[in-house]
Formats: structure tokens, C-alpha cells, sequence
């Protein structure tokens, strides 16, 4: 609106100046001549007509802008003492106010606002943030290293002197002949060492681009894995080409306990177990079982329904018991669960049982030119280390049978 009363004022100043230069020719055609023609008098008729109909338009457009202004005032204070009281407030207050704010419809918004629902629209901008952190599921590891005999060597095999046999004192008078006590044995076991590896395959870019620090991303890879890969072996390894495994020593197995049940764990069962063990090495010995075997054995009740390991602690505390027959139990995900004729639970002196033989430790190779065609790097992670039963007498083993 106010650019057509702009254009309307300028067309009027216009017609004024035209009519301007008419009447001053006029006027210098009345002085030569006496009188106006009649042809100056029909231009100045035309231009009276012309400012007639300037003037009306510019009447009704100041006319339909005041009112515009009204109104836009009206609904503007409106809108204001909307906000204030709310719709409700002022249809009571002021219900004329209350007809000028017009409630928008779903349908009357025009979709022009950014979103970043749509990536175009604003969603670009919006980033998110990226943790410099990984989220990892838990590796079960079997700590066996922890209650071992451990030792390091720089050479292929470790040689162990063992007792393999022992002589029996003899009683004798005081002129009684003394012959000879045999039975007096040695031997040597030795415990050689084996290798493991990881082989990953790393691009250029990838190292040069990443967010992390592949190298030590690598290695704490590599430092898990390989602790989940021995732990298994110290459990279950065959010997050949990796650590020897306490269920899998003949000698070990061969000297079994039996549960005195052929599917599940029983008191008597574990009875049997921790007095079956020469009370020397009961004397540091430790209870290997799984997590699975231990939330049976708490579930061994008695005549009562009561449990039976719970020594000094409320049921449902929150606090596990801290030994079996008052020696100290591991959690090794690697022992086998209960079952009919297999071997869930081992006890006895580990650290003089099991000799574990540290060779190399871990060492990352980073093999540049072998890939390099390819735009990769290997990263090749080993270690050596040997693992194995030396003394079988200083473990024992359930079997999960009646005999």
C-alpha cells in the first residue's frame, strides 16, 4: 500500500508539472493574443479531469491504509493480552479482542522451517558428537596364570627336575643289618614352548584418517585375545602345539573324585573333592569351577530348603561367600558345566601343580612393504609361551558320577 500512495504522489507531482508549463504558455498567449484558444482550454479541462481522479485514488488508498493500520492494531494488542491471559482468559475479559486471534490449523503452516529431519533443510548442520571411545562386550578369560607357577626363559623349553618315586624308611634293632631303601626317582619335565599370533590388515588411509590410535587400538586387541587363547589352553589345551590343559593331563583325570551323582553337584560330592586332596596341598589350594557350577553349588540346600554355603552372610546381601570348606574359589569360564560324566570342578594347590614358561612376550611386527601395493598394512602380533601339569598329585578333579 505505501508503494501505491508513492507511485500516485509522483504521478500527481507530474500532472502538476505539465499543467505548470500549460499555464505559463498560456499565460504568454494571452498577453500576445488577448485570450486563451480553445485548444488550451481543452489541455487544461483534460488536466483538471486527470488531478480530479489522482486525488480520489490517493483519498481511498490513505482511507483503506488507516484502516489497515486499525485493524492490524487491533489484532496485534489482541494477540499481546492472548499471550498474557490465554485464549480463555480473554474471551471472558474482552470477547471482541478475543474473535481477532485466529487460531492457525495444521493445514494452514507452510513447511518452511528447518529440520533435521531432512539433511537439506538444516540437518547438515546439526552433527553429532562422536566418542573417542569404543563400546566392547566383555571377553571371558580364564586367569589360571594368576594361581600358577609362572616363569620366564630364553630358551625353547624349560627342563623340570621332578621326583618321580620316593624310598620307605625301615625300622631297625641296634645290631639289625641295614640294606638297601630303593624306590628313590627322578625325572625331567620339560615344558616347551609354543606360539601364537594375530595377523590384522590395516589400511593407509585408515591409520592416517582415524580418530584413534590404531597402533595402540591393535595391541589391546591383540593383549586380550591372546589372554582369552592361553587362558583356554591352560584348561583345556591338548599339548600338541599349545599349553598342556589341567583336563586334559592323563595323570590328572585318572585320579578323579566322583560327585557321588550322576547329573549334578552335591554336598557330599564336594566333600569327597576337598578330602581327597593330601591335606599339604589343601593347604593353599584353590576351587576352579565356572560361574555356572558356582550358582549351583548356592543352590545346595537341606533338609530345610536352607543353603548350605552361605557361612556367616544374609541370603539375598549381595555378598558372595568367599571360600568352599574355608579355601578361596575362581571363576574360569572354561571349565565345563555340570553334566553326566563330565569335569566341572577342580581343586587343589595350583601354583605348585601347574608351571607356566613365558618365552617372548607379546611383539607387534608391522609389515609395511608386504601390502603395500594394496595400500595396507599387516600388523603381526605373536607371543611364546608354554603351559603344563608338573605335579598331578597337587590336583583333583570332580567327575560328575556316582563312582
Amino acid at each position: 500500500m505505501a508503494v501505491e500512495l508513492k507511485d500516485l504522489h509522483a504521478e500527481m507531482q507530474s500532472v502538476w508539472g505539465e499543467m505548470k508549463t500549460i499555464l505559463a504558455d498560456q499565460d504568454k498567449e494571452i498577453k500576445n493574443q488577448g485570450e486563451a484558444t480553445g485548444e488550451t482550454k481543452q489541455v487544461v479541462e483534460r488536466l483538471n479531469a486527470r488531478i480530479d481522479q489522482v486525488e480520489a485514488r490517493m483519498q481511498r488508498a490513505a482511507a483503506q491504509t488507516t484502516g489497515d493500520n486499525a485493524d492490524k492494531k487491533s489484532e496485534r494488542k489482541a494477540f499481546i493480552e492472548a499471550l498474557r491471559y490465554g485464549l480463555v482468559g480473554l474471551k471472558h475479559a474482552d470477547p471482541e479482542a478475543a474473535k481477532l486471534v485466529k487460531i492457525a490449523k495444521p493445514g494452514d503452516l507452510e513447511g518452511k522451517a528447518l529440520s533435521l529431519g531432512d539433511d537439506t533443510a538444516g540437518g547438515f548442520l546439526a552433527t553429532p558428537e562422536f566418542v573417542q571411545d569404543i563400546i566392547k562386550a566383555i571377553v571371558l578369560i580364564s586367569p589360571l596364570r594368576s594361581f600358577a607357577n609362572v616363569r620366564t626363559t630364553s630358551n625353547r623349553s624349560v627342563l623340570y627336575p621332578v621326583r618321580k618315586g620316593v624310598y620307605a624308611a625301615k625300622w631297625v634293632s641296634e645290631t639289625g643289618t641295614r640294606s638297601e631303601t630303593t624306590g628313590l626317582k627322578y625325572g625331567l619335565e620339560e615344558i616347551p614352548n609354543h606360539e601364537m599370533y594375530s595377523e590384522v590388515l590395516v589400511s593407509n588411509q585408515d591409520i592416517e584418517d582415524s580418530a584413534f590410535d590404531m597402533d595402540a587400538q591393535l595391541q589391546m586387541e591383540a593383549s586380550e585375545e591372546f589372554a582369552k587363547a592361553e587362558g583356554t589352553a591352560f584348561i583345556n589345551g591338548t599339548g600338541i602345539g599349545q599349553p598342556e590343559g589341567i583336563l586334559t593331563n592323563t595323570s590328572v583325570l585318572a585320579n578323579y573324585v566322583a560327585g557321588t551323582d550322576a547329573s549334578k553337584v552335591v554336598f557330599a560330592g564336594l566333600a569327597n573333592l576337598y578330602y581327597g586332596l593330601k591335606s599339604g596341598y589343601a593347604a593353599n589350594s584353590t576351587w576352579l569351577m565356572n560361574r555356572g557350577t558356582i550358582g549351583a553349588i548356592r543352590q545346595i540346600v537341606d533338609g530345610q530348603q536352607r543353603p548350605l554355603w552361605e557361612p556367616g552372610f544374609p541370603g539375598f546381601s549381595g555378598m558372595e561367600p568367599p571360600t568352599i570348606f574355608g579355601r578361596p574359589y575362581a571363576e574360569m569360564p572354561d571349565m565345563p558345566n555340570v553334566g553326566s560324566n563330565a569335569y566341572p570342578i577342580a581343586f587343589g594347590d595350583i601354583k605348585r601343580g601347574y608351571l607356566v614358561v613365558d618365552r617372548v612376550t607379546m611383539v607387534v611386527q608391522r609389515l609395511v612393504e608386504k601390502y603395500a601395493e594394496q595400500g595396507q598394512i599387516a600388523y603381526l602380533v605373536r607371543k611364546r609361551v608354554g603351559g603344563q601339569v608338573v605335579l598331578a598329585d597337587a590336583i583333583k578333579v570332580m567327575k560328575i558320577a556316582t563312582s
